[in-house]
């Protein structure tokens, strides 16, 4: 299944008629979203994000003040010599913001790497945690 993108037809039209007129596609960084999990279980919240490319030293996450914040960039290479007919892959930069409840502590946040999608947990505040009360027998 893929995830409708009304833009990316509407940037193909427009490379598109700039080849038919002798110009060059445009140049430069693009942005882009991937996409992006949310999930929730008793450990807290989990957040994934998916990068396939993205070098894990290009990747920034910041929590502060209720929300979580991902930027992260995958360059495109222009190689020489080389005619381009196609370019599908995600190329460019992005960033990415997430309100996070105060159920959450953002003070704890764990981040991990593997095989292009960043994981990152958002464990439970200690206060929001279910207590066991011990009954006292009289």
């Amino acid at each position: 299944m893929m995830r409708f993108d009304p833009f990316r037809e509407l940037e193909e039209l427009q490379e598109r008629l700039a080849r038919a007129f002798g110009a060059t596609p445009q140049q430069g960084p693009r942005v882009y979203a991937p996409p992006v999990d949310v999930m929730e279980d008793e450990a807290g919240l989990h957040v994934l994000v998916y990068l396939p490319g993205v070098d894990p030293e290009k990747v920034e996450v910041v929590a502060e003040e209720g929300s979580l914040s991902v930027k992260a960039e995958r360059p495109f290479e222009k190689r020489e010599n080389v005619a381009y007919h196609r370019l599908e892959g995600p190329y460019g930069t992005f960033a990415r913001s997430f309100n996070v409840p105060s159920t959450f502590d953002l003070s704890r946040v764990q981040a991990r790497f593997r095989h292009g999608v960043l994981h990152l947990l958002v464990p439970r505040a200690e206060a929001t945690k279910p207590k066991r009360i011990q009954v006292q027998v009289e």
